[in-house]
């Protein structure tokens, strides 16, 4: 039976000449692995141009509880980009972000809030005029309500440190050395208070500003097991002042 959903592109892979390989977050049907027949060949109706990074996309798929790869019968572009695949900066934090998804979103059963929440913030980005350089960072902290770690207390005198183990606001050394100091936990207590709307108004250095992403990054590793490295996030660093 064929059924409709809407989709988020998270990995695509050559499989052959004229196939690919693409995982879809979807609506309906939480991750699912799709093969794409014909989407490289010139006069395919799928092309390989719908499967771009983090692409929104409606389909129509025949869908089996039994898992495996899906068979998906068309497709087509939900809300195409504006700015996104023209803009370096957007396209490289859409890049970098697909690969954080593609390496946290695990489950194939349904989560429509997730869904709805990365849609909206890729919408939204596609939408912004003003600078977006601290985008991931909040995309990233956001996502970790989704995934159970976000972090707990906040930043005051008492609590100055951040322990990126236990995901929490704390007043000591830990016995462990997975944690930031008082500078970058002030830091992220701000990406906690400000939200997408509002990230602009957090002022940072291109220093300060990647080692508060590589931290981040350290707090996902500590969380989801197998996350691993980012290979993305250098060709971010470069474009992000």
């Amino acid at each position: 039976m064929v059924q409709k959903t809407s989709g988020i592109v998270l990995f695509t892979q050559k499989y052959s000449e004229s196939k690919l390989i693409v995982k879809i977050f979807t609506r309906d049907f939480g991750l699912q692995t799709y093969i794409i027949n014909g989407s490289r060949s010139k006069k395919s109706k799928t092309k390989a141009t719908l499967f771009q990074p983090l692409s929104l996309i409606d389909m129509e798929v025949l869908h089996s509880e039994k898992g495996g790869l899906q068979k998906l019968s068309e497709i087509n572009n939900h809300l195409p980009f504006l700015s996104i695949s023209f803009d370096i900066i957007k396209s490289s934090v859409v890049l970098f972000l697909q690969e954080v998804l593609n390496k946290s979103i695990k489950e194939s059963h349904p989560d429509e809030d997730l869904f709805e929440f990365i849609k909206n913030a890729i919408l939204f980005l596609d939408l912004r005029m003003e600078n977006c350089s601290n985008f991931h960072i909040v995309f990233m902290l956001e996502l970790s309500k989704f995934l159970g770690f976000y972090p707990h207390g906040k930043f005051i005198d008492k609590t100055s440190l951040f322990d990126l183990q236990e995901g929490l606001f704390i007043n000591h050394l830990p016995k462990h050395i997975h944690f930031i100091d008082a500078r970058q936990s002030e830091l992220l207590n701000l990406f906690l208070n400000e939200g997408f709307a509002t990230m602009h108004l957090i002022k940072m250095n291109k220093t300060e500003r990647k080692q508060l992403l590589q931290s981040v990054l350290l707090f996902y590793k500590l969380h989801i097991v197998g996350f691993g490295d980012i290979k993305s996030m250098e060709v971010l660093e470069e474009v992000i002042s």
